[in-house]
Protein backbone atom coordinates (compact mmCIF):
# COMPACT_ATOMS: atom_id res chain seq x y z
CA UNK A 1 0.00 0.00 0.00
CA UNK A 2 3.01 2.61 1.05
CA UNK A 3 4.34 1.49 -2.64
CA UNK A 4 1.50 2.55 -4.53
CA UNK A 5 0.78 5.46 -2.36
CA UNK A 6 4.11 6.46 -3.16
CA UNK A 7 3.90 6.02 -7.16
CA UNK A 8 0.70 7.87 -6.95
CA UNK A 9 1.93 11.27 -5.15
CA UNK A 10 3.55 12.76 -8.02
CA UNK A 11 0.28 12.41 -10.74
CA UNK A 12 -1.81 13.88 -7.38
CA UNK A 13 0.62 16.85 -7.06
CA UNK A 14 0.03 17.69 -10.70
CA UNK A 15 -3.84 17.75 -10.14
CA UNK A 16 -3.56 20.06 -7.39
CA UNK A 17 -2.81 23.49 -10.66
CA UNK A 18 -5.18 22.76 -13.49
CA UNK A 19 -2.19 24.71 -15.50
CA UNK A 20 0.15 21.16 -15.05
CA UNK A 21 -2.78 19.04 -16.64
CA UNK A 22 -2.13 16.98 -20.03
CA UNK A 23 -4.28 14.68 -22.00
CA UNK A 24 -1.40 11.71 -21.17
CA UNK A 25 -1.23 12.60 -17.75
CA UNK A 26 -5.13 12.67 -18.01
CA UNK A 27 -5.29 9.11 -19.20
CA UNK A 28 -2.42 7.93 -16.94
CA UNK A 29 -5.23 8.90 -13.94
CA UNK A 30 -7.67 7.23 -15.74
CA UNK A 31 -5.81 4.39 -15.76
CA UNK A 32 -5.17 4.54 -12.49
CA UNK A 33 -8.86 5.28 -11.81
CA UNK A 34 -9.81 2.45 -13.30
CA UNK A 35 -7.66 0.12 -11.05
CA UNK A 36 -7.98 2.11 -7.75
CA UNK A 37 -10.67 3.44 -7.88
CA UNK A 38 -11.83 2.82 -4.60
CA UNK A 39 -8.80 4.69 -3.39
CA UNK A 40 -10.35 8.38 -3.88
CA UNK A 41 -12.55 9.78 -2.56
CA UNK A 42 -15.26 12.97 -3.48
CA UNK A 43 -12.65 15.66 -2.95
CA UNK A 44 -11.12 14.32 -6.19
CA UNK A 45 -14.08 14.97 -8.15
CA UNK A 46 -14.90 18.17 -6.92
CA UNK A 47 -11.16 19.46 -7.59
CA UNK A 48 -12.04 17.97 -11.11
CA UNK A 49 -14.56 20.13 -11.45
CA UNK A 50 -13.31 22.94 -10.59
CA UNK A 51 -10.28 23.01 -12.65
CA UNK A 52 -13.01 22.00 -15.64
CA UNK A 53 -15.10 25.12 -15.07
CA UNK A 54 -11.85 27.09 -15.67
CA UNK A 55 -11.77 25.69 -18.88
CA UNK A 56 -15.15 27.97 -19.85
CA UNK A 57 -13.27 30.87 -19.63
CA UNK A 58 -11.18 30.61 -22.76
CA UNK A 59 -9.23 33.83 -22.62
CA UNK A 60 -8.08 32.90 -19.63
CA UNK A 61 -6.81 29.80 -20.31
CA UNK A 62 -5.29 30.62 -23.42
CA UNK A 63 -3.53 33.27 -21.74
CA UNK A 64 -1.24 30.98 -20.10
CA UNK A 65 -0.26 29.64 -23.06
CA UNK A 66 0.60 26.36 -21.86
CA UNK A 67 -1.05 24.03 -24.72
CA UNK A 68 -1.20 24.20 -27.88
CA UNK A 69 -3.36 26.16 -29.73
CA UNK A 70 -6.66 24.44 -29.91
CA UNK A 71 -5.66 21.74 -27.49
CA UNK A 72 -7.47 23.50 -24.78
CA UNK A 73 -10.55 21.63 -25.23
CA UNK A 74 -9.04 18.33 -25.50
CA UNK A 75 -7.79 18.89 -21.91
CA UNK A 76 -11.11 19.47 -20.97
CA UNK A 77 -12.30 16.59 -22.74
CA UNK A 78 -9.95 14.15 -20.62
CA UNK A 79 -10.73 15.85 -17.33
CA UNK A 80 -14.68 15.01 -18.17
CA UNK A 81 -13.72 11.35 -19.24
CA UNK A 82 -12.22 10.75 -15.41
CA UNK A 83 -15.68 11.44 -13.80
CA UNK A 84 -17.43 7.70 -14.99
CA UNK A 85 -14.51 6.15 -13.20
CA UNK A 86 -15.11 7.80 -9.97
CA UNK A 87 -16.90 6.25 -7.39
CA UNK A 88 -19.13 8.94 -5.91
CA UNK A 89 -20.20 9.49 -9.73
CA UNK A 90 -23.83 10.13 -9.33
CA UNK A 91 -22.97 13.45 -7.42
CA UNK A 92 -21.55 15.17 -10.15
CA UNK A 93 -24.80 15.01 -12.56
CA UNK A 94 -26.06 18.45 -12.18
CA UNK A 95 -22.58 19.99 -12.20
CA UNK A 96 -21.11 18.13 -14.93
CA UNK A 97 -24.04 18.74 -17.38
CA UNK A 98 -23.97 22.35 -16.34
CA UNK A 99 -20.25 22.70 -16.51
CA UNK A 100 -20.68 20.84 -20.14
CA UNK A 101 -23.31 23.77 -21.20
CA UNK A 102 -20.79 26.43 -20.15
CA UNK A 103 -18.01 24.46 -21.91
CA UNK A 104 -19.50 24.49 -25.61
CA UNK A 105 -20.90 27.70 -24.91
CA UNK A 106 -17.01 28.59 -24.70
CA UNK A 107 -15.88 26.57 -27.39
CA UNK A 108 -15.89 28.89 -30.46
CA UNK A 109 -13.48 31.23 -29.08
CA UNK A 110 -10.63 28.20 -29.32
CA UNK A 111 -8.93 28.25 -32.44
CA UNK A 112 -8.98 25.90 -34.10
CA UNK A 113 -12.26 25.24 -33.22
CA UNK A 114 -13.87 22.05 -34.64
CA UNK A 115 -17.97 21.58 -35.78
CA UNK A 116 -18.42 18.94 -33.02
CA UNK A 117 -18.42 19.36 -29.41
CA UNK A 118 -15.07 16.83 -27.58
CA UNK A 119 -16.94 16.98 -24.33
CA UNK A 120 -20.17 15.30 -25.19
CA UNK A 121 -18.84 11.57 -25.96
CA UNK A 122 -17.23 12.07 -22.27
CA UNK A 123 -20.43 13.50 -20.65
CA UNK A 124 -22.68 10.34 -22.57
CA UNK A 125 -20.63 8.04 -20.74
CA UNK A 126 -20.92 9.35 -17.54
CA UNK A 127 -24.65 9.41 -17.69
CA UNK A 128 -24.92 5.69 -19.40
CA UNK A 129 -23.13 4.85 -16.48
CA UNK A 130 -25.19 6.79 -14.25
CA UNK A 131 -28.81 6.48 -16.01
CA UNK A 132 -30.75 6.71 -12.58
CA UNK A 133 -29.07 10.25 -11.43
CA UNK A 134 -29.24 11.30 -15.30
CA UNK A 135 -32.76 10.96 -15.92
CA UNK A 136 -33.69 12.23 -12.87
CA UNK A 137 -32.01 15.32 -13.60
CA UNK A 138 -33.16 15.97 -17.10
CA UNK A 139 -36.89 14.90 -16.10
CA UNK A 140 -37.18 17.85 -13.60
CA UNK A 141 -39.56 20.46 -15.30
CA UNK A 142 -36.71 23.41 -15.54
CA UNK A 143 -34.51 21.71 -17.66
CA UNK A 144 -37.02 19.23 -19.40
CA UNK A 145 -38.75 23.18 -20.75
CA UNK A 146 -35.14 24.39 -21.72
CA UNK A 147 -33.98 24.08 -24.54
CA UNK A 148 -30.19 23.58 -24.18
CA UNK A 149 -30.68 20.66 -21.69
CA UNK A 150 -33.64 18.94 -23.81
CA UNK A 151 -31.17 19.44 -27.31
CA UNK A 152 -28.35 18.13 -24.95
CA UNK A 153 -30.69 14.95 -23.50
CA UNK A 154 -31.89 14.25 -27.12
CA UNK A 155 -28.09 14.24 -28.74
CA UNK A 156 -27.07 11.95 -25.76
CA UNK A 157 -29.46 9.83 -26.21
CA UNK A 158 -29.22 8.98 -29.52
CA UNK A 159 -25.42 8.17 -28.96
Amino acid sequence: KELLQTCIKPVLLNLKDYTKLTVPLLRGLSRLLSLLSSWFNKTLGEKLLDHLQKFADPERIIGHMIWREGDEPLVAAAIMDLFELLPQGPHFVENLVKTTINLEAALPRYKPCGTCSPYRAPLARYLNKHCVAAVAFFLQEDYLKDPMYSDLLQDIVKR
